[in-house]
């Protein structure tokens, strides 16, 4: 009986033997398919913001067993594209790293022609094919799409490119402007004299008869000077006292006022004023009370009279 069951054993023995053989080579195969494969595919590009004559910037990185190239011929030609967006520009480098080769390619497609509306236009499919002698790797990759909005001219030719001569603008009649602004500088300028006049600001030359101008800024020194309040408020009663004398011609006293009315009668708006620091200016000069007008209140009465003596 156990010769009987030795071409059995044998006849198993050759079965086994072949399914192990035939699934070594089966794994060799899977194993060069699996090498001779893309590891990794990757595609970008932006997708909004595009107009007639816009560009977009598509990239396409692809890692391959080390050794591969990318074919030339698998990109498409310059000037193809899809209906509405053509390639205008391709580069591709690779690099080597480990057991594997990295591949970047970078597209540029340009916009040439759009629709009336906003739409999403789709670039052109790619099958590119990566080679190493006789060895060959094919990628499909799905068109990428960019959202194109909607402007006039909505096709990129001679005509639309040609630059347009200028239009000329609608003559207007602006002489009531010009006017307007001869008249507003005028009144600037006169106001401006004005302030210039009311507050003494440059010191002109001032004429000889002009004794209150020159008391006023004598009396304005001395408020900003640091001196005694006191002192300066004597001071000032003197040179506000001569140039009453100055502008009458002749020495003032109170009981002779009234000739002072008679050669200067534009004084007489200030007849109050005058009068009081009179009375004020000689019990202090002659009496030796204290002065009971301010060094302030003398500065504002000298540009009274400042301004009386310039009308």
């Amino acid at each position: 009986m156990s010769n009987a069951c030795m071409p059995l054993y044998g006849s198993l023995f050759i079965l086994i033997t072949s399914f192990a053989y035939a699934s070594d080579a089966q794994n060799k195969v899977i194993n060069v398919a699996l090498q001779d494969r893309a590891v990794l595919v990757k595609s970008n590009v932006e997708e909004l913001g595009y107009r007639v004559g816009d560009i977009a910037h598509q990239t396409v990185e692809v890692i391959t067993p080390k050794g591969y190239r990318l074919d030339e011929t698998s990109i498409p030609a310059i000037g193809k594209g899809a209906a509405n967006i053509e390639l205008r520009h391709a580069d591709w480098k690779q690099t080597d790293f480990s057991n594997k080769t990295r591949h970047f390619v970078t597209l540029e497609w340009q916009v040439f022609r759009v629709m009336q509306e906003a739409r999403y236009y789709a670039l052109r499919p790619l099958h590119l094919q990566f080679k190493q002698k006789k060895r060959a790797i094919a990628i499909d990759i799905q068109p990428a799409q960019v959202l194109v909005s909607s402007v006039l001219p909505s096709q990129m030719n001679k005509e639309t490119m040609t630059l347009r001569a200028d239009i000329k603008p609608k003559l207007r009649n602006i002489s009531i402007y010009v006017a307007m602004l001869w008249l507003s500088s005028f009144t600037f300028l006169l106001t401006l004299v004005y302030f210039i006049w009311h507050f003494d600001w440059f010191h002109l030359r001032v004429r000889k008869a002009q004794p209150f101008r020159r008391a006023y800024r004598d009396i304005k020194r001395l408020s900003k000077a640091n001196s005694a309040e006191i002192a300066n408020t004597f001071k000032a009663m003197g040179i506000l006292r001569s140039a009453f004398d100055d502008s009458a011609e002749f020495t003032l006293t109170i009981e002779r006022l009234s000739l002072l009315y008679q050669h200067c009668a534009w004084l007489l708006p200030k007849q109050q004023d005058i009068e009081r620091f009179y009375l004020v200016s000689e019990l202090a000069f002659f009496a030796g009370e204290q002065p009971k007008l301010s060094l302030i209140q003398l500065k504002k009465l000298s540009h009274q009279l400042m301004r009386l003596e310039s009308i």
